[in-house]
């Protein structure tokens, strides 16, 4: 469990950077405890933070913190993300990205590819519609990765259900040589909970409430409806949520407006969010 364990190391630093500014050479001794990171880079090196996703500044105090903390909403730039899989972490990989760049609300660009992968399962192909030769002549995974990680840069990463995305990206992204996601992320499940009154907080139920029609299972679809919730969600948040920090921590620890859920019997389209 090292491996986890020292990540766990580091999200509490960035989790304590994220509540407040610290002082410089704590911050310096923390990090340089942490072997995860002096294995990569020196920890003083603060264009390697950013570069590995996360903007670490020198306040004209001396003190350290994240750049997020600074930021208000409107002038961060988010990077909306979804991924196919043709399995789970363990036996499968990533077959699709799609993700829109925005500067609050203002579109800067967009991600799109396939990921070349010998065999997509029946299953993966009824829910998603891609087959294994819509994937002859896709780039390799590494290929697809690290153009991904340049157009993501250290914007914050949001998805819905983040944990999936994120997860995947940043353990593919280290299976290739590319070092660790240390992106501030956001979830728009957790987000649409804090903002939005509803029985189901799936893709496909949010979707259907905010009359978001497109294409479901699909990576760039997937990511236009995430912003398009993003964007109806911003406009419920009360004043007093101003920075990039200040809307992580909401998402997360606000009161939830989800409704009771209707008595029935069975499962409706698999979706349990």
């Amino acid at each position: 469990h090292r491996g986890k364990i020292l990540t766990h190391r580091i999200e509490n630093l960035i989790n304590l950077l994220a509540q407040k500014s610290i002082n410089y050479y704590d911050f310096i001794s923390k990090a340089s405890d942490i072997a995860e990171i002096t294995e990569l880079f020196e920890p003083k090196d603060l264009s390697m933070w950013r570069a590995l996703g996360i903007e670490i500044i020198k306040l004209d105090s001396g003190k350290i913190t994240l750049k997020t903390r600074e930021t208000d909403i409107d002038d961060q730039e988010f990077c909306f993300v979804d991924i196919e899989t043709n399995g789970g972490l363990s036996n499968g990989q990533i077959i699709e990205i799609g993700a829109i760049k925005t500067r609050g609300t203002q579109e800067l660009g967009h991600f799109e590819s396939f990921v070349y992968a010998p065999v997509v399962p029946e299953n993966i192909t009824e829910l998603t519609g891609i087959c294994a030769e819509d994937l002859v002549g896709a780039p390799p995974l590494a290929s697809v990765l690290e153009r991904f990680r340049l157009f993501l840069g250290d914007s914050v990463f949001v998805a819905h259900n983040v944990k999936f995305d994120y997860g995947f990206i940043d353990a593919s992204l280290q299976k290739c040589g590319f070092g660790m996601l240390l992106n501030r992320r956001l979830c728009t499940v957790e987000l649409a909970r804090r903002t939005i009154e509803a029985q189901r907080y799936g893709l496909g139920s949010l979707k259907e409430l905010l009359g978001v029609q497109n294409v479901h299972h699909r990576a760039f679809s997937d990511a236009v409806s995430c912003f398009e919730i993003f964007k109806f969600a911003l406009s419920r948040l009360p004043w007093s949520v101003q920075s990039t920090e200040d809307l992580i921590l909401f998402s997360k620890t606000a009161k939830s407006l989800a409704l009771p859920k209707p008595q029935i019997s069975g499962c409706d389209e698999g979706e349990i969010l």
